[in-house]
This record gives C-alpha cells, structure tokens and sequence, in this order.
C-alpha cells in the first residue's frame, strides 16, 4: 500500500439502516485484536451493528468523472481508536454488489465480499419508510422494517436516544481485519439523522452462524435506525496499524 499514492473516494449513501444489538463481549473478542478496547462496554456486552444502505456516485479523487452505484452491508462493533483514542469502526465483514469494486479494494487490503442483494424502500401514505433488503450473504437473508416515529427504545448503556445516535453514526476513523494484520482509514462525513424503526420480518443466517446472534436475539435489536442520506468522503490508501 506504500505505493499507492493518496487519493480520496468520494460518496453518496441513501436509505442507511443500522440495525445494532448488545451482545457479550466474548463472542467478538477472538475477532478484534486485544490491543482495541470496545468502546462501550455494558455488563460485559459491547454492540455490533448491521448496517445496510445504497451508495451513489462513488468516485476517485484522481478519475471524478467515472462514477459507480452499489449496494453495501457491513457488519461492525465499535473499539478505541489507539491513535485518537476516540470511537472508531471496526468492520467484522462487508459485501457490495459490484465484483468489481469488490476486487479493487481487495488491492488496497480492504476484504470486500462480492455478494446479492436488493434494497426496496418506499414511503406509506404517511410519509413513513417501509424498508426492505433481501439477497444472498452466505446465506438468503431479508429484513423488513418500518420507520415508527411513536417508538422510544431503551438506549442503555446511553443516556440519550441522541447520545445513542453520535455513537453508533459518528466515527470517523475505520478498521479491517486483513491477512497483514489490521488496516485503518479516516473518514469525513455529514450528520446523519435518522429516525427509529421497527422490525416486522427478519432472517439473516450469516449473523447467526458466525456466532455473534442467536435465534432469538436477532429480533430484538438494541435499536433500529433508518436514515435517508449522508455525504461521505474516504482517505486512502489504509495504512497498518502497529500490533
């Protein structure tokens, strides 16, 4: 990666879920290196959040005029950055569904999977999102939500759904998990503002397979965030991070 020079990945994300769950912090420890504290830690659990959205016009510093859209889903827990000592991502897995875009980043060390999916999103005749996603993880998975402006959720550990909400859409720093060892990456983005959910359906094998979710837990989510649009800006290449 030292000789790729520096450029910055431009983006637009639509109809941005994060769907987050308190699970126990032992079961996402032999995934994230000791040398990175969770960031918020509750009776021994930490959160890991599904997040789901559209990305429009995405293109490279160096090429503006060549643009992509893809679908992306990321599964993801929050740690210290040892850099800033502030929250940060770290991504668990990812897919897009551009095999394209998916080798490229694996270039750059970033382990993007090639994966299906499709997002369906409308408003009812109140102005309220219905939300769908389906596709192929590792797995046929769909979720089904609708934005529920009359939900209040218990946001412990936070003192604040608005607390809550900084954390979980904030970070400006990202982490992968690589066969070199562990890349990290800055972010600009816009505030996003999103509005509670609720979940009506929802099947995801990866999630539960992988160890992090059981049956049960899966629909009742810590919350369910529903955005309609954030500006992102992505620093690359990733550099190593000292282990």
């Amino acid at each position: 990666m030292n000789l790729i020079p520096s450029f910055t990945v431009l983006m637009e994300i639509h109809d941005v879920l994060y769907l987050s769950y308190l699970i126990p912090e032992k079961r996402l420890r032999p995934a994230v290196p000791d040398t990175m504290p969770f960031a918020v830690t509750s009776q021994g659990k930490t959160i890991i959040s599904l997040v789901i959205f559209h990305s429009r016009n995405v293109r490279a510093s160096f090429f503006p005029f060549f643009r992509f859209d893809y679908d992306q889903a990321n599964i993801r827990t929050y740690v210290l950055d040892p850099v800033t000592g502030k929250p940060a991502v770290f991504f668990l897995k990812s897919g897009i569904t551009s095999p394209l875009i998916a080798a490229i980043t694996r270039i750059l060390g970033i382990p993007w999977q090639s994966v299906s999916m499709r997002l369906d999103v409308q408003r009812d005749n109140n102005s309220l999102y219905q939300y769908a996603a389906r596709g192929d993880w590792e797995g046929d998975f769909n979720i089904s939500l609708q934005e529920d402006r009359d939900t209040l959720a218990d946001m412990e550990p936070f003192r604040t759904p608005e607390e809550a909400i900084h954390f979980l859409t904030s970070p400006s720093v990202g982490f992968y998990g690589s066969s070199g060892g562990v890349i990290r990456f800055e972010v600009q983005h816009s505030a996003i503002k999103p509005s509670m959910g609720k979940i009506s359906a929802i099947n995801f094998p990866l999630l539960i397979r992988s160890g992090l979710l059981t049956d049960g837990e899966l629909w009742f989510p810590h919350s369910a965030l529903i955005a309609p649009r954030g500006l992102f800006s992505v620093s690359m290449p990733p550099t190593r991070v000292s282990q």
